[in-house]
């Protein structure tokens, strides 16, 4: 049965942009009750009522206006920005393709319209894609025809496979099960149909299963 992850069993990448997701949504919503708060406190506070008048913009004081108070302004500004942007490249060096000598390399092709799954031993898979839970998978991906889009919507990773070029990606399913694959890119008049399913193991039943292949690539329907 198809299902998806929950929260507490999250791959690695899918809880790193998560996070940054949250990240952002709470320092979002936190500038935004500042910035209005402080906007309707000024309305009331200087509104014109009777007996008192708006107060003028002018500054006769100083050219410079109350330059303390925007300095402050953009000092947190500046401050909040930086956060950010370091939290968003710290984000993205997490999810290098990692250098794991015991990673688990599957080269992925995509075909109008199907996705071909290559073995280190050399038995291809136009189906499902197998591996095992807990381990770091590398995906080699590219295309035989027309970009694809290989993504799979539960560990939310994905990459284009694009004709002549080899792109990399990598996940580590903690949980076993069934789970879509599909493709995000347009491809043509069977796009909508480009599907197959992530099967994920345990060690024990992948070498299992993984010991019973054919050492040469198997035909179209196989696995």
């Amino acid at each position: 049965m198809l299902h998806t992850l929950p929260l507490a069993v999250m791959p690695p990448t899918v809880a790193i942009w998560t996070n940054l997701q949250n990240f952002y949504l709470v320092g979002g919503a936190g500038a935004t009750i500042v910035v209005f708060g402080f906007l309707i406190y000024t309305i009331a506070k200087n509104r014109e009522r009777p007996g008192k008048k708006a107060p003028a913009f002018a500054q006769p004081k100083s050219e410079w206006g109350n330059w303390k108070v925007i300095l402050v302004l953009v000092a947190l500004a500046g401050g909040l920005d930086a956060l950010v942007e370091y939290e968003t490249f710290a984000s993205a060096s997490l999810v290098a393709i990692p250098n794991a000598p015991d990673a688990l390399h599957i080269g992925v092709t995509g075909h109008q319209w199907v996705w071909q799954y290559t073995y280190p031993d050399g038995y291809s898979s136009f189906s499902n894609m197998t591996v095992p839970e807990g381990q770091i998978v590398i995906l080699n991906i590219t295309s035989a025809d027309v970009t694809h889009g290989f993504f799979i919507p539960t560990l939310d990773v994905g990459k284009d496979a694009q004709p002549g070029i080899v792109n990399q990606i990598w996940f580590n399913a903690t949980q076993t099960g069934v789970f879509t694959i599909e493709c995000r890119q347009l491809c043509g008049v069977g796009h909508a149909l480009m599907i197959s399913k992530l099967v994920v193991d345990t060690p024990q039943q992948y070498q299992a299963w993984y010991a019973k292949l054919p050492a040469a690539p198997a035909a179209k329907g196989g696995a």
